[in-house]
Protein backbone atom coordinates (compact mmCIF):
# COMPACT_ATOMS: atom_id res chain seq x y z
CA UNK A 1 0.00 0.00 0.00
CA UNK A 2 2.86 2.39 0.85
CA UNK A 3 4.51 1.73 -2.50
CA UNK A 4 1.38 2.68 -4.38
CA UNK A 5 1.31 5.95 -2.47
CA UNK A 6 4.74 6.85 -3.81
CA UNK A 7 3.46 6.54 -7.35
CA UNK A 8 0.40 8.64 -6.58
CA UNK A 9 2.39 11.37 -4.86
CA UNK A 10 4.80 11.57 -7.74
CA UNK A 11 2.05 12.59 -10.14
CA UNK A 12 0.41 15.29 -8.01
CA UNK A 13 2.34 18.34 -9.31
CA UNK A 14 3.04 18.59 -13.03
CA UNK A 15 4.27 22.20 -13.15
CA UNK A 16 5.62 24.94 -10.92
CA UNK A 17 3.09 27.49 -9.66
CA UNK A 18 3.70 30.83 -7.96
CA UNK A 19 2.54 29.27 -4.69
CA UNK A 20 4.81 26.24 -4.77
CA UNK A 21 7.77 28.33 -5.92
CA UNK A 22 7.21 30.79 -3.06
CA UNK A 23 7.13 27.93 -0.55
CA UNK A 24 10.40 26.48 -1.83
CA UNK A 25 12.01 29.95 -1.71
CA UNK A 26 10.79 30.36 1.88
CA UNK A 27 12.35 27.01 2.76
CA UNK A 28 15.58 28.26 1.16
CA UNK A 29 15.46 31.37 3.36
CA UNK A 30 14.80 29.32 6.50
CA UNK A 31 17.73 27.09 5.64
CA UNK A 32 19.81 30.26 5.35
CA UNK A 33 18.91 30.99 8.96
CA UNK A 34 20.03 27.45 9.81
CA UNK A 35 23.37 28.16 8.14
CA UNK A 36 23.86 31.32 10.16
CA UNK A 37 22.90 29.68 13.45
CA UNK A 38 25.19 26.67 12.99
CA UNK A 39 28.30 28.10 11.33
CA UNK A 40 28.59 31.31 13.34
CA UNK A 41 29.94 29.27 16.25
CA UNK A 42 32.86 28.00 14.16
CA UNK A 43 33.77 31.56 13.18
CA UNK A 44 33.71 32.91 16.74
CA UNK A 45 35.29 29.77 18.26
CA UNK A 46 38.90 31.07 18.45
CA UNK A 47 37.73 34.28 20.17
CA UNK A 48 35.39 32.37 22.49
CA UNK A 49 38.18 29.99 23.49
CA UNK A 50 40.50 32.89 24.25
CA UNK A 51 37.98 34.89 26.30
CA UNK A 52 36.65 31.95 28.31
CA UNK A 53 40.05 30.20 28.45
CA UNK A 54 38.73 26.80 27.31
CA UNK A 55 40.63 24.14 25.39
CA UNK A 56 39.90 22.46 22.06
CA UNK A 57 38.23 19.51 23.80
CA UNK A 58 35.75 21.79 25.63
CA UNK A 59 35.11 23.71 22.41
CA UNK A 60 34.39 20.42 20.66
CA UNK A 61 31.75 19.72 23.29
CA UNK A 62 30.09 23.08 22.56
CA UNK A 63 30.07 22.28 18.84
CA UNK A 64 28.46 18.95 19.61
CA UNK A 65 25.76 20.53 21.82
CA UNK A 66 23.92 21.91 18.79
CA UNK A 67 24.24 18.56 17.07
CA UNK A 68 22.78 16.79 20.10
CA UNK A 69 19.84 19.16 19.83
CA UNK A 70 19.47 18.34 16.13
CA UNK A 71 19.22 14.66 17.01
CA UNK A 72 16.50 15.42 19.55
CA UNK A 73 14.61 17.55 17.05
CA UNK A 74 14.96 15.03 14.22
CA UNK A 75 13.79 12.01 16.24
CA UNK A 76 11.16 13.46 18.58
CA UNK A 77 9.80 16.66 17.00
CA UNK A 78 10.18 16.39 13.21
CA UNK A 79 8.04 13.20 12.89
CA UNK A 80 5.10 15.20 14.30
CA UNK A 81 5.00 16.97 10.91
CA UNK A 82 3.49 13.76 9.45
CA UNK A 83 0.67 14.03 11.99
CA UNK A 84 0.06 17.76 12.49
CA UNK A 85 1.29 19.10 9.15
CA UNK A 86 4.49 20.82 8.07
CA UNK A 87 3.36 24.37 8.98
CA UNK A 88 2.93 23.92 12.73
CA UNK A 89 6.18 22.07 13.15
CA UNK A 90 8.22 24.56 11.09
CA UNK A 91 6.81 27.45 13.15
CA UNK A 92 7.67 25.65 16.39
CA UNK A 93 11.18 25.01 15.10
CA UNK A 94 11.69 28.70 14.24
CA UNK A 95 10.61 29.63 17.78
CA UNK A 96 13.19 27.25 19.26
CA UNK A 97 15.96 28.53 17.00
CA UNK A 98 15.35 32.22 17.68
CA UNK A 99 14.99 31.75 21.44
CA UNK A 100 18.16 29.68 21.72
CA UNK A 101 20.25 32.04 19.56
CA UNK A 102 19.30 35.21 21.43
CA UNK A 103 19.86 33.49 24.79
CA UNK A 104 23.28 32.22 23.59
CA UNK A 105 24.44 35.82 23.32
CA UNK A 106 23.33 36.60 26.88
CA UNK A 107 24.76 33.69 28.89
CA UNK A 108 28.05 34.01 30.74
CA UNK A 109 29.13 30.40 31.30
CA UNK A 110 30.00 27.26 29.35
CA UNK A 111 27.20 25.13 30.83
CA UNK A 112 24.47 27.66 30.02
CA UNK A 113 25.91 28.13 26.53
CA UNK A 114 25.86 24.35 26.02
CA UNK A 115 22.14 24.09 26.83
CA UNK A 116 21.23 27.07 24.63
CA UNK A 117 23.03 25.41 21.73
CA UNK A 118 20.99 22.26 22.37
CA UNK A 119 17.79 24.32 22.03
CA UNK A 120 19.02 25.90 18.80
CA UNK A 121 19.94 22.47 17.45
CA UNK A 122 16.51 21.04 18.30
CA UNK A 123 14.91 23.70 16.13
CA UNK A 124 17.34 23.15 13.27
CA UNK A 125 17.01 19.35 13.31
CA UNK A 126 13.24 19.71 13.21
CA UNK A 127 13.08 22.23 10.41
CA UNK A 128 15.59 20.38 8.21
CA UNK A 129 13.38 17.29 8.03
CA UNK A 130 10.11 19.21 7.63
CA UNK A 131 11.50 21.44 4.86
CA UNK A 132 12.96 18.55 2.87
CA UNK A 133 9.60 16.79 2.97
CA UNK A 134 7.69 19.96 2.10
CA UNK A 135 9.96 20.92 -0.82
CA UNK A 136 9.70 17.41 -2.25
CA UNK A 137 5.91 17.46 -2.06
CA UNK A 138 5.55 20.96 -3.57
CA UNK A 139 7.82 20.50 -6.58
CA UNK A 140 6.85 18.92 -9.92
CA UNK A 141 7.67 15.21 -9.98
CA UNK A 142 10.64 15.60 -12.34
CA UNK A 143 12.05 18.58 -10.39
CA UNK A 144 12.02 17.19 -6.85
CA UNK A 145 15.74 16.50 -6.63
CA UNK A 146 16.37 20.06 -7.83
CA UNK A 147 13.93 21.54 -5.29
CA UNK A 148 15.29 19.64 -2.29
CA UNK A 149 18.87 20.34 -3.34
CA UNK A 150 18.23 24.06 -3.78
CA UNK A 151 16.65 24.28 -0.33
CA UNK A 152 19.83 22.74 1.08
CA UNK A 153 21.87 25.40 -0.75
CA UNK A 154 20.46 28.06 1.57
CA UNK A 155 22.64 26.78 4.40
CA UNK A 156 26.09 27.32 2.81
CA UNK A 157 24.89 30.46 0.98
CA UNK A 158 24.20 32.16 4.33
CA UNK A 159 27.35 30.71 5.87
CA UNK A 160 29.47 32.57 3.30
CA UNK A 161 28.15 35.94 4.38
CA UNK A 162 28.25 34.90 8.02
CA UNK A 163 31.98 34.36 7.78
CA UNK A 164 32.59 37.66 6.00
CA UNK A 165 30.45 39.61 8.48
CA UNK A 166 32.06 37.94 11.48
CA UNK A 167 35.53 38.74 10.15
CA UNK A 168 34.47 42.39 9.82
CA UNK A 169 32.38 42.83 12.99
CA UNK A 170 33.97 40.51 15.56
CA UNK A 171 36.94 42.79 16.38
CA UNK A 172 34.67 45.76 17.16
CA UNK A 173 31.36 44.31 18.41
CA UNK A 174 32.21 41.03 20.13
CA UNK A 175 30.70 37.59 19.68
CA UNK A 176 27.72 38.19 21.99
CA UNK A 177 26.20 40.85 19.71
CA UNK A 178 26.69 38.61 16.68
CA UNK A 179 24.77 35.73 18.26
CA UNK A 180 21.88 37.99 19.27
CA UNK A 181 21.77 39.42 15.74
CA UNK A 182 21.58 35.91 14.29
CA UNK A 183 18.62 35.16 16.54
CA UNK A 184 16.83 38.32 15.39
CA UNK A 185 17.18 37.22 11.75
CA UNK A 186 15.33 34.00 12.60
CA UNK A 187 12.60 36.00 14.36
CA UNK A 188 12.06 38.02 11.17
CA UNK A 189 11.30 34.83 9.21
CA UNK A 190 8.54 33.77 11.60
CA UNK A 191 5.75 36.04 10.23
CA UNK A 192 6.66 35.13 6.64
CA UNK A 193 6.29 31.44 7.49
CA UNK A 194 3.06 32.14 9.38
CA UNK A 195 1.50 33.85 6.35
CA UNK A 196 2.76 31.59 3.57
CA UNK A 197 2.83 28.05 4.89
CA UNK A 198 -0.97 27.66 5.39
CA UNK A 199 -1.26 27.77 1.60
CA UNK A 200 0.55 24.46 1.43
CA UNK A 201 -0.11 22.76 4.73
CA UNK A 202 0.85 19.11 4.39
CA UNK A 203 -1.63 16.32 4.91
CA UNK A 204 -1.56 14.99 8.44
CA UNK A 205 -1.04 11.27 8.42
CA UNK A 206 -3.72 9.18 10.04
CA UNK A 207 -1.30 6.57 11.36
CA UNK A 208 0.12 6.74 14.87
CA UNK A 209 3.73 7.65 15.45
CA UNK A 210 4.68 4.07 16.31
CA UNK A 211 3.17 2.77 13.07
CA UNK A 212 5.03 5.38 11.02
CA UNK A 213 8.32 4.40 12.65
CA UNK A 214 7.53 0.70 12.14
CA UNK A 215 6.90 1.41 8.46
CA UNK A 216 10.56 2.40 8.11
CA UNK A 217 11.46 -1.23 8.85
CA UNK A 218 8.85 -2.93 6.69
CA UNK A 219 10.33 -5.29 4.06
CA UNK A 220 10.15 -2.63 1.34
CA UNK A 221 11.99 0.02 3.37
CA UNK A 222 14.22 -1.73 5.93
CA UNK A 223 17.36 -1.84 3.81
CA UNK A 224 17.17 1.73 2.57
CA UNK A 225 16.44 2.99 6.10
CA UNK A 226 19.58 1.40 7.55
CA UNK A 227 21.79 2.51 4.67
CA UNK A 228 20.34 6.02 4.86
CA UNK A 229 21.13 6.19 8.56
CA UNK A 230 24.69 5.07 7.85
CA UNK A 231 25.09 7.60 5.00
CA UNK A 232 23.91 10.47 7.20
CA UNK A 233 25.98 9.28 10.19
CA UNK A 234 29.30 9.05 8.34
CA UNK A 235 28.61 12.06 6.13
CA UNK A 236 27.80 14.32 9.06
CA UNK A 237 30.76 12.98 11.02
CA UNK A 238 33.09 14.41 8.37
CA UNK A 239 31.00 17.42 7.38
CA UNK A 240 30.67 18.85 10.87
CA UNK A 241 34.31 18.21 11.64
CA UNK A 242 35.19 20.41 8.67
CA UNK A 243 32.46 23.02 9.25
CA UNK A 244 33.30 23.35 12.93
CA UNK A 245 37.08 23.42 12.70
CA UNK A 246 37.95 24.84 9.24
CA UNK A 247 38.98 28.30 10.56
CA UNK A 248 41.09 26.70 13.31
CA UNK A 249 42.54 24.11 10.89
CA UNK A 250 43.43 26.89 8.46
CA UNK A 251 45.26 28.71 11.24
CA UNK A 252 47.09 25.44 12.02
CA UNK A 253 48.01 25.30 8.32
CA UNK A 254 49.72 28.68 8.65
CA UNK A 255 47.05 31.33 8.10
CA UNK A 256 46.33 34.29 10.35
CA UNK A 257 43.12 34.47 12.41
CA UNK A 258 41.45 36.75 9.85
CA UNK A 259 42.56 34.59 6.90
CA UNK A 260 41.38 31.52 8.82
CA UNK A 261 37.91 33.05 9.00
CA UNK A 262 38.12 33.88 5.29
CA UNK A 263 39.04 30.24 4.63
CA UNK A 264 35.87 29.22 6.45
CA UNK A 265 33.88 31.68 4.35
CA UNK A 266 35.46 30.36 1.15
CA UNK A 267 34.68 26.80 2.23
CA UNK A 268 31.03 27.79 2.60
CA UNK A 269 31.08 29.61 -0.75
CA UNK A 270 32.34 26.37 -2.24
CA UNK A 271 29.59 24.51 -0.37
CA UNK A 272 26.96 26.76 -1.97
CA UNK A 273 28.50 26.35 -5.43
CA UNK A 274 28.75 22.59 -4.92
CA UNK A 275 25.16 22.26 -3.70
CA UNK A 276 23.87 24.36 -6.60
CA UNK A 277 25.96 22.31 -9.04
CA UNK A 278 24.69 19.06 -7.54
CA UNK A 279 21.09 20.26 -7.81
CA UNK A 280 21.45 21.15 -11.48
CA UNK A 281 23.33 17.97 -12.37
CA UNK A 282 20.76 15.86 -10.48
CA UNK A 283 18.19 16.69 -13.18
CA UNK A 284 20.51 15.18 -15.80
CA UNK A 285 22.56 12.56 -13.93
CA UNK A 286 21.65 9.79 -11.46
CA UNK A 287 22.24 10.98 -7.92
CA UNK A 288 23.38 7.50 -6.96
CA UNK A 289 26.46 8.02 -9.13
CA UNK A 290 26.96 11.75 -8.67
CA UNK A 291 27.13 11.68 -4.86
CA UNK A 292 29.88 9.00 -4.55
CA UNK A 293 32.01 10.71 -7.23
CA UNK A 294 31.85 14.08 -5.47
CA UNK A 295 32.56 12.60 -2.04
CA UNK A 296 35.45 10.52 -3.35
CA UNK A 297 36.95 13.64 -4.92
CA UNK A 298 36.47 15.47 -1.61
CA UNK A 299 38.78 12.98 0.13
CA UNK A 300 41.54 13.88 -2.32
CA UNK A 301 41.09 17.60 -1.65
CA UNK A 302 41.13 16.99 2.10
CA UNK A 303 44.39 15.05 1.90
CA UNK A 304 45.98 17.84 -0.15
CA UNK A 305 44.90 20.41 2.46
CA UNK A 306 46.28 18.34 5.32
CA UNK A 307 49.57 17.14 3.88
CA UNK A 308 50.90 19.74 1.42
CA UNK A 309 52.64 23.02 2.28
CA UNK A 310 50.91 25.74 0.26
CA UNK A 311 50.77 29.50 -0.13
CA UNK A 312 47.89 31.44 1.42
CA UNK A 313 46.17 31.66 -1.96
CA UNK A 314 46.41 27.92 -2.62
CA UNK A 315 45.24 27.10 0.91
CA UNK A 316 42.14 29.24 0.40
CA UNK A 317 41.54 27.65 -3.02
CA UNK A 318 41.70 24.12 -1.62
CA UNK A 319 39.34 25.12 1.22
CA UNK A 320 36.94 26.31 -1.49
CA UNK A 321 37.26 23.01 -3.40
CA UNK A 322 36.61 20.98 -0.24
CA UNK A 323 33.38 22.92 0.16
CA UNK A 324 32.33 22.28 -3.44
CA UNK A 325 32.94 18.55 -3.30
CA UNK A 326 32.13 17.68 0.32
CA UNK A 327 29.02 19.76 0.95
CA UNK A 328 27.79 19.44 -2.62
CA UNK A 329 28.14 15.67 -2.54
CA UNK A 330 26.67 15.23 0.92
CA UNK A 331 23.67 17.46 0.20
CA UNK A 332 22.79 15.06 -2.58
CA UNK A 333 21.87 12.59 0.16
CA UNK A 334 18.73 14.59 1.05
CA UNK A 335 17.04 14.38 -2.38
CA UNK A 336 17.81 10.66 -2.26
CA UNK A 337 16.23 10.48 1.22
CA UNK A 338 13.14 12.43 0.15
CA UNK A 339 12.55 10.04 -2.74
CA UNK A 340 13.03 6.98 -0.52
CA UNK A 341 9.74 7.29 1.42
CA UNK A 342 6.07 8.02 0.63
CA UNK A 343 4.40 11.22 1.96
CA UNK A 344 2.65 9.38 4.84
CA UNK A 345 5.93 8.89 6.69
CA UNK A 346 8.42 10.97 4.68
CA UNK A 347 9.09 13.49 7.48
CA UNK A 348 9.38 10.58 9.94
CA UNK A 349 11.91 8.83 7.70
CA UNK A 350 13.99 11.96 7.13
CA UNK A 351 13.64 13.03 10.78
CA UNK A 352 14.90 9.71 12.09
CA UNK A 353 17.77 9.77 9.60
CA UNK A 354 18.70 13.24 10.86
CA UNK A 355 18.33 12.15 14.48
CA UNK A 356 20.31 8.93 14.22
CA UNK A 357 22.84 10.48 11.87
CA UNK A 358 23.45 13.40 14.22
CA UNK A 359 25.33 11.08 16.50
CA UNK A 360 27.95 11.11 13.77
CA UNK A 361 27.83 14.91 13.72
CA UNK A 362 28.37 14.90 17.49
CA UNK A 363 31.32 12.52 17.24
CA UNK A 364 32.98 14.35 14.34
CA UNK A 365 33.81 17.73 15.94
CA UNK A 366 34.36 16.15 19.37
CA UNK A 367 36.82 13.58 18.01
CA UNK A 368 38.57 16.33 16.05
CA UNK A 369 38.93 18.39 19.21
CA UNK A 370 40.45 15.49 21.14
CA UNK A 371 42.84 14.64 18.28
CA UNK A 372 43.95 18.26 18.04
CA UNK A 373 44.42 18.40 21.83
CA UNK A 374 46.60 15.26 21.49
CA UNK A 375 48.76 17.12 18.91
CA UNK A 376 47.97 14.74 16.04
CA UNK A 377 49.50 15.97 12.79
CA UNK A 378 47.24 17.78 10.33
CA UNK A 379 47.80 15.08 7.71
CA UNK A 380 46.76 12.23 10.03
CA UNK A 381 43.81 14.29 11.22
CA UNK A 382 42.40 14.62 7.70
CA UNK A 383 43.31 11.05 6.76
CA UNK A 384 41.22 9.71 9.66
CA UNK A 385 38.12 11.35 8.18
CA UNK A 386 38.54 10.07 4.60
CA UNK A 387 37.29 6.51 5.19
CA UNK A 388 33.95 7.59 6.75
CA UNK A 389 33.36 9.86 3.77
CA UNK A 390 33.83 6.99 1.32
CA UNK A 391 31.43 4.86 3.36
CA UNK A 392 28.87 7.67 3.13
CA UNK A 393 29.09 7.66 -0.66
CA UNK A 394 28.64 3.89 -0.82
CA UNK A 395 25.60 3.93 1.48
CA UNK A 396 23.98 6.77 -0.45
CA UNK A 397 24.38 4.71 -3.63
CA UNK A 398 22.68 1.74 -1.93
CA UNK A 399 19.70 3.88 -0.85
CA UNK A 400 19.38 5.27 -4.38
CA UNK A 401 19.55 1.81 -5.93
CA UNK A 402 16.94 0.44 -3.50
CA UNK A 403 14.58 3.37 -4.14
CA UNK A 404 14.96 3.06 -7.91
CA UNK A 405 14.20 -0.64 -7.72
CA UNK A 406 10.92 0.16 -6.00
CA UNK A 407 10.00 2.72 -8.66
CA UNK A 408 10.77 0.26 -11.45
CA UNK A 409 8.49 -2.25 -9.77
CA UNK A 410 5.73 0.40 -9.66
CA UNK A 411 6.19 1.12 -13.37
CA UNK A 412 5.85 -2.56 -14.23
CA UNK A 413 2.68 -2.85 -12.15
Amino acid sequence: MAVATVSTAASENAHWTSRTLAIVLLCFAINMADGIDVTILSFIAPRLQAEWQIGADAMGNLFSAGLLGMAIGGIFIAPLADRFGRRRIILAALALMSTGMVASGLVTGVVEFFFMRVIVGAGIGTVLAAMAALASECAPANQRNLAVGMVQAGYPFAAVFTGLLVAHLLPTHGWEVLLIGAGIITVILFPAAWLLLPLANARAGGEGAARRVNALFSPDFRSRTLFLWAAVFFGLMVLYFIVSWIPKLSIEAGLSETNGIYAGALYNLGAFVGTFLMSVLAVRMPLGRLVPVMLGSATIAMLIFGTMSMTVELTLLVAFLIGVLLQGGYNGVWPIAASAYPPEFRATGIGWAIGIGRSGAIIGPMLGGYLMAAKVSLGMLFLSYCAPLLVCGFCAWRVWRSSNGTMRQIDRN
